[in-house]
Formats: C-alpha cells, structure tokens, sequence
C-alpha cells in the first residue's frame, strides 16, 4: 500500500514557518504566546524556537513590559525576534527608466543602493553587466561573503517584459531565460523574478495586525500606465504576479473618454497620468485657464499637481471642472476595488502628494464614494529610490519565511 503522509523534515519547516509568520505578524512575541496564537504546546514552540536561537535565526530581546492592569506572578516572559542580520537580500527593480538595485537585512533596511539610468537605446546585456557587477560590489562594501546572502530578487515592471523577452508560458510569465542569462554573467546565487508591482504591493506591507486581523489590502501603483495588486491576509495573490495591468480597462465613467483598446471611459482613458495631463491641455491657455497658465509660467509642459492645486485654491473653473470629474473616476475605482477584495487599506503607490492635498483627495473621495473609503486611503511608504525593496521582498519571502529560516 503507497504511503501517504508529511516527512518530519517537511513539518519541521512548516512549523518554524508558522512561528516566523506570527514573529512577522505581532513583532517580538513570548514563546508562550507564539504557542497560543498557533495552537501548538509551549513545549513544542520552545524546541523549535531554542534551535532557531542556536542557528542565529531568532534572537531573545529580553523582558517583556510590565502591565499595569495585569500584573503576573513569577517570572516575566523572554520576547523573541527575527534576527535581521542572519541573512541579507539583494534587489532589482527594472523600469523603463532606470534599474534600480540594493542591499537589505531580513526587515528591510537599506545598506547599500544603486541606480542605472537607462532608456530606449540600452540593451539588455547593459543592464544585466550593470546587476552582476552591482551585487559583486555591494558585498564587498558590506564585507559580506556568499554564505550570508538569501539571493537576489528581481520585478520588472509589465512595460518592460517585452524589451526584455519575458513571455507568458501555460498563463504564467516565464523569467527562466532572462534568469539564465543573469547567471551566465556571474550571479551564483538563488535568483527569484516577478512583476514589480506585486512585489512593490509586497514591500508596502508591514505585515502588523490592522485591528487584531490580518489585512487585505488594494495597491496601486499610479502612472502612466496603471497596476494594482492585492495582498489577501498579507499574501500576495499569484494573478497579481502577472496580471496586474488589467484594472486599467475597468470602466469609471460609462461613455466617457475614448482610448484605442480600451472601453470608453476606462481607468486608462480617464484616470492615467497622460490622460489627465492630456484634459487640462485641452483647456490649458492664457484666455481660459490665466491662473494654471500663470503657475506654469505660459508652459503647459510645467502642469503640476502644485499648480494644479493653486488653480483650483483660486476657483479656476475649467480646472475645478477636470479635478472633480478625476476625483469622481477614483471614487468609483477605489470604491469597486475596496469593496470587490474586502480590503482594509488603499495603498497609493508613486503619486506625491503633501499632507493638505492628500486631505483634499480624501474628501473629494469621501463626497463621491463614501467616508468609509476614504479612510482606507494611505500613501506608500515605499521610497521611489529604493524600489528595489520589492526584489528584497521577494527573495527574503521565498528564500526565507516560506523554508522556515532554514538552508533548503
């Protein structure tokens, strides 16, 4: 009769990766409430947890707070933690733009960062040159040898798949060439690769309980071209891995603008940056719109969210009548999203906002949508310098929580 069954070493790992999701999850934790929140004896958690010290996997913080309220009797518990500096991760975002590479411990911190400016005429063998040179360095600055690196993560943003020969296999992208030919100029270790939204959306969690659960959350990443993806209690779903592109053909307004490929009045059409930048040129001139063509100084070219703001602070009529009806598109976006993937935070990725034009987006969201919606909204926290935090993401997932901090 065929056996069937889990072999010890597989329920070694996928217990040590509990105990690292709940470390993850609650911050420094006692062996005694790791056991709880698992179901799993104190025993059991302090076995595995003592062997993860010893590796130098975890490291014991010391006491706990005293409370007040509930003063306990005998000793007081030991928190433990994930050791940051156990393992370290290399990261790459490639844009249209630039590439984008770094250094990072197991939380995320920045030790060392890179930036390549490249553009339609770079060719693909530049770029990869640029990241196996970029990672030879980097641990020589940090003195840091083979053994101490999870490996390298890698997004690329949808835009830059084609340039870089990344196709879809069976409906899934298929990084295993362009992997291969990162290898073949150097690169040793463990090679992960993804679409740079999902990871970005990845980086921009903090992984804490939002209000005793763990948090569903939309991310989109703002531009010309527009991505979202959702983290479902903190996992990144595998469509969003691929597919984070298609919320641009979401309609917000029935009948409206007209973009080829795309349905009428389509987050494309109405809600890109081109296209917005596109509407106010359509009004922009020193007749119609004086204070925008003042603040721009008779350039539409230099149309900011800055003047932008000052002209509708002013009253400019044409301008107000364009921010509301983009006001009114993202209400209708953000409402379907929020309420189609039960999410708990809108995240808004690459768009610069100051903490007063922040507040007025909430509230034209809030008028249009609801106030609930509205207090969803959060900008990232993500640094446009140090997008490779989605690479480090990636990597430090793959290579480490999800093996339980173990070798292989």
């Amino acid at each position: 009769m065929e056996k069937c069954g889990i072999s010890k070493l597989d329920l070694k790992r996928r217990n040590r990766m509990q105990i690292l999701r709940v470390i993850r999850e609650l911050g420094p934790i006692s062996r005694v409430d790791v056991a709880s929140e698992l179901h799993i004896t104190r025993a059991a958690v302090t076995i595995i947890t003592n062997e993860m010290i010893e590796e130098g996997v975890l490291v014991e913080i010391g006491e706990a707070p005293v409370n007040i309220e509930k003063l306990q009797k005998g000793r007081r518990k030991i928190l433990i933690g994930i050791n940051e500096n156990y393992k370290f991760a290399l990261g790459v975002t490639i844009e249209e733009n630039e590439v984008n590479i770094g250094l990072s411990t197991l939380n995320g911190a920045v030790l060392d960062k890179a930036t390549m400016p490249i553009d339609d005429k770079t060719i693909t063998k530049d770029i990869i040159a640029y990241i196996a040179r970029q990672c030879t360095e980097m641990m020589a600055n940090s003195c840091l040898k083979r053994d101490k690196i999870l490996g390298l993560g890698i997004g690329i943003v949808p835009s830059m798949w084609g340039r870089l020969k990344i196709f879809y296999k069976d409906g899934v992208l298929d990084f295993s060439s362009f992997i291969g030919k990162i290898k073949n100029a150097g690169v040793e270790f463990e090679i992960n690769c993804g679409n740079a939204i999902g990871l970005l959306a990845l980086a921009s969690n903090d992984f804490e309980n939002y209000n005793g659960y763990q948090s569903n959350q939309v991310f989109i990443n703002y531009g010309n071209q527009i991505n979202m993806a959702v983290l479902n209690k903190n996992v990144l779903s595998d469509d969003y891995m691929s597919y984070t592109y298609t919320v641009e053909k979401m309609i917000v307004h029935p009948n409206g603008r007209k973009i080829d490929g795309y349905p009428d009045g389509s987050v494309k059409a109405e809600l890109s940056k081109v296209s917005v930048m596109n509407a106010f040129a359509e009004v922009y001139s020193k007749e119609k719109t004086p204070v925008l063509f003042e603040q721009t100084n008779g350039n539409k070219a230099n149309i900011s969210i800055d003047a932008i703001t000052n002209a509708v602070l002013r009253g400019e009529e044409p301008v107000v009548n364009i921010v509301n009806r983009v006001l009114e598109g993202f209400a209708v976006l953000l409402n379907n999203l929020a309420c189609a993937n039960f999410a708990q935070r809108i995240i808004l990725n690459n768009i610069e906002l100051s903490d007063k034009q922040l507040d007025f987006f909430k509230r034209g969201i809030a008028k249009y949508a609801s106030e609930d919606i509205a207090d969803k909204i959060v900008l990232s926290k993500l640094d446009r310098k140090c997008s490779f935090q989605g690479g480090c993401s990636l990597i430090i997932q793959n290579a480490f929580y999800y093996r339980g901090g173990m070798r292989n």
